[in-house]
């Protein structure tokens, strides 16, 4: 026997979809629309504060996080012990995973979807099933379908809202109606709002108070810290708590990187005004692209969006340097989709394309 045979069997038979920047030769005339950040960057504050930040590098970070910690749970009006934080939304499911997918666990999601989360799964062992979104509506989410494709066998049903790579928003009252339905049939649900930001934090699912319901969020999206890696977890369920703190590790994020997340926070103004100008620009974009491509559902202050065509859509971006998500990242997709991250000036994008 050698070391390959006590190695997880799921790690050599998985393949995981490419196609990201790092993917693709660098070009100094290249515009990059690909991944999913805010297109105006972070707030002012944040800058002001990084300027003059004063950290304790020899030091750990406050293993509590109180600073941050406070601020969301005043910024969301819950308990500060439903809170727990990780590196982005990705460093929060790979714990939630830990815990709620064990060897044959069948998890329940949609396709197309974040690939990473899928694939996670797949590594922990588990079978992941999906309800798939048809090119004839649209891509637009089927509530009823997920509740009836949703069975008892399920130990979890995953959704990303706003979706990606459409960036399409399933309202608060639909989301409710899948967590009611989950756990009438004993299944967690997770909602991962890594873009939950881009829209009004009313229809965040953060405001339910169910029992099988983890939300995650994340400050690399709408508050622009992505190199920063801060996300977080709202959990509800006091067993659900201690199973994650089983399976957390300390000083999951940094000291800077949660200074920079609580001035984040606290510029409303900056996060306001980015969701107008999304909105703006990714209208200006959806029209003029729409003479083309076909332009699935989506919400309008979400700035990522797919865009399909005939024959290879990526490499029609590519040619005429515009980076994007090729649509094959996201299966069952291929290349006659990519996934499009309006930029700050719609301008050069419709000048390069038409």
């Amino acid at each position: 026997m050698n070391w390959r045979e006590k190695i997880r069997t799921e790690l050599f038979n998985i393949t995981i979809p490419g196609g990201y920047a790092d993917k693709v030769p660098h070009r100094e005339d290249i515009l990059d629309c690909s991944l999913g950040t805010n297109p105006f960057g972070t707030s002012p504050r944040v800058k002001q504060k990084l300027k003059n930040l004063e950290i304790e590098i020899a030091k750990y970070p406050d293993v509590h996080y109180t600073e941050l910690r406070n601020a969301l749970s005043d910024y969301w009006g819950i308990e500060k012990d439903s809170i727990f934080f990780g590196y982005g939304s990705m460093g929060c499911f790979e714990k939630v995973n830990k815990f709620a997918i064990k060897n044959g666990a069948k998890v329940l999601g949609i396709s197309p979807q974040y690939t990473r989360y899928i694939s996670d799964v797949i590594v922990m062992g588990g079978i992941y099933e999906s309800v798939l979104l048809k090119a004839e509506n649209n891509f637009k989410i089927d509530i009823g379908e997920i509740i009836n494709s949703m069975t008892s066998e399920h130990a979890l049903f995953y959704l990303d809202n706003p979706h990606n790579p459409t960036g399409q928003l399933v309202a608060l009252k639909e989301v409710e109606e899948i967590v009611e339905e989950a756990k009438r049939k004993g299944v967690l649900v997770l909602i991962d709002e890594a873009y939950g930001d881009f829209v009004d934090k009313k229809q965040s699912a953060i405001n339910l108070n169910a029992d099988n319901l983890i939300v995650l969020r994340s400050f690399s999206k709408g508050f622009g810290l992505a190199s920063m890696r801060v996300g977080y977890a709202v959990i509800r369920n006091r067993e659900l708590r201690e199973l994650y703190k089983k399976v957390d590790l300390p000083f999951p994020i940094t000291t800077t990187s949660e200074a920079l997340a609580v001035a984040a926070l606290r510029d409303q103004e900056f996060l306001e005004k980015s969701r107008k100008q999304i909105a703006a620009i990714k209208g200006r974009i959806t029209h003029d692209l729409k003479k083309m491509f076909q332009i699935p559902e989506t919400h309008p202050q979400t700035p990522i969006m797919l865009v399909g065509g005939e024959g290879d859509t990526y490499h029609y971006f590519l040619k005429r340097g515009v980076l994007t998500v090729p649509g094959s990242a996201f299966k069952p997709l291929d290349n006659s989709y990519v996934r499009l991250r309006v930029p700050k000036n719609e301008e050069e994008l419709l000048r390069r394309l038409f």
